[in-house]
């Protein structure tokens, strides 16, 4: 189980990744940020095809959206100083909560 959920950190890593790239592609426009964005994206998908091998494809996909959904958000609010409402936070405990759920066996 431990593999599983280091591919979803990756997974949720690499998608935070391609996600950082996608906005400095958009503010910069070189090319190389779409290439490592479309790179980023890629290899997302294939650790997350990996990834079904030790989970069903609905927890795999509900653990790696949650933990993107976070990350991102933090991402966004941290390094390109975008602003969090009061319901932002409020999603994104729940979100938390949820992740909690899905693990509970």
């Amino acid at each position: 189980m431990a593999k599983f959920y280091l591919l979803i950190v990756t997974i949720a890593l690499l998608d935070v990744f391609a996600e950082y790239t996608g906005k400095l592609w958009i503010l910069r426009s070189k090319p190389i940020y779409l290439a490592l964005t479309v790179l980023g994206f890629g290899a997302a998908g294939y650790f997350f095809a990996l990834s079904l091998r030790y989970e069903g494809v609905a927890i795999a996909n509900i653990l790696w959206i949650a933990l993107t959904i976070i990350l991102v958000t933090l991402m966004g609010h941290f390094v390109f100083k975008e602003h969090l409402s009061a319901i932002n936070i409020v999603g994104m405990a729940v979100i938390v909560f949820g992740i909690i759920l899905v693990n509970i066996r």
